[in-house]
């Protein structure tokens, strides 16, 4: 890897924030690579700043992007560790494919996300909910207009000291009921931004409504639910955690994956199965559905309070229950390596030449 001294001394010279937020206090150093003739150039550690882009560039016109999102985490003993980089690498590179994209080295995605986290040590927090935010993304910038795949790519790495992704415990949740986030074979499955700005106008709605998340149901029966806007979803039905199947509309969550296979390991029943949304909304009046909550890297785990859907909300009469708070908490002392990692899910973070 490239490195610019002057870089190293942004990073060394950078505080911690007093108030961590999300994603607002952008370290003063990324990594870059770019693409041309079929290859990528070497890693470089530079400053931090803003990136010029020609007016024609493939990315502002046809939304060629990807975007990949983990934490780095600080205990009280000063270890540093990843959680699953590996899944985020392979996850990189099948949005990647998605996107007409070229695929960029693992190896090399792992060495810039261990790289910055590590020159950031300094401010990263130790309380829980707080970590260093990585946002790795690749952009494809020829300047032509023909719609075709770019020629040319920059991959680029940003990251930021992050505390909780919510202000509140719990948050309400207001189901969408007149578009779709994404549609079977469509990009949904794939870390794009497309997906994402798909949820914008909704978002909106949601929050004029005083709601905190929006909702998704499936595109073709519009009846079963499918994710929140950045987050997968689980409730618990009958003292069974179940969720969505991956059909290939909705993102394959890696907190999603984890929570799945450390549910299992903790001796709770899971289940993958479709979840019809007005089923649920009558199971969680009667208590049959006693607690739900979403999840992914940002937010870790947050319980939901209630659900809205065309003029009728239902309340959880448990919020953030003992099975939901017992999944994220088991899932939190692995992440902060305060406890036994059965899965091997950690990756210390060490200094890398």
């Amino acid at each position: 890897m490239i490195i610019d001294p002057l870089a190293l001394e942004a990073l060394k010279n950078f505080k911690k924030p007093e108030q961590l937020g999300f994603g607002g206090n952008m370290a003063p150093a990324m990594v870059s690579s770019y693409y041309k003739d079929g290859q990528w150039s070497e890693l470089k550690l530079e400053t931090y700043g803003p990136i010029s882009l020609d007016p024609a560039a493939k990315v502002l016109h046809y939304a060629q992007e990807i975007f990949e999102g983990l934490k780095a985490y600080k205990n009280d003993r000063g270890e540093l560790y990843l959680f699953r980089p590996g899944m985020n690498a392979k996850r990189f590179n099948f949005s990647a494919k998605r996107l007409g994209m070229p695929t960029f080295s693992e190896e090399d995605f792992l060495k810039s996300v261990q790289k910055l986290a590590f020159l950031s040590e300094h401010v990263i927090d130790t309380k829980p909910g707080s970590s260093f935010y990585l946002r790795p993304f690749m952009i494809g910038d020829e300047p032509q207009l023909g719609v075709k795949p770019s020629s040319t790519y920059r991959y680029y790495l940003i990251g930021a000291p992050s505390g909780n992704y919510f202000a509140r415990d719990a948050i309400r949740v207001y189901v969408e009921d007149k578009y779709h986030r994404a549609a079977l074979r469509g990009t949904g499955n794939a870390k794009t931004g497309g997906n994402y700005s798909a949820s914008l106008a909704s978002y909106i709605e949601t929050k004029n409504r005083g709601y905190d998340q929006t909702l998704w149901l499936e595109s073709v029966e519009d009846k079963y639910i499918e994710e929140l806007s950045g987050m997968n979803f689980f409730a618990v039905i009958n003292d069974v955690f179940v969720t969505p199947p991956l059909t290939g509309s909705i993102l394959e969550g890696i907190t999603r994956d984890s929570l799945i296979a450390l549910g299992k390991h903790l001796g709770y029943a899971v289940e993958e199965r479709k979840i019809e949304l007005k089923e649920l909304m009558k199971q969680v009046e009667s208590g049959e559905c006693s607690e739900a909550f979403a999840c992914g890297t940002a937010s870790v785990l947050v319980p939901i309070e209630s659900l809205y859907y065309r003029e009728n909300e239902v309340q959880f009469k448990v919020i953030g229950g003992p099975k939901t708070m017992t999944l994220k908490k088991e899932l939190l002392k692995i992440q902060m390596g305060v406890t036994d990692d059965v899965f091997n899910w950690r990756v210390p973070i060490k200094n890398l030449n």
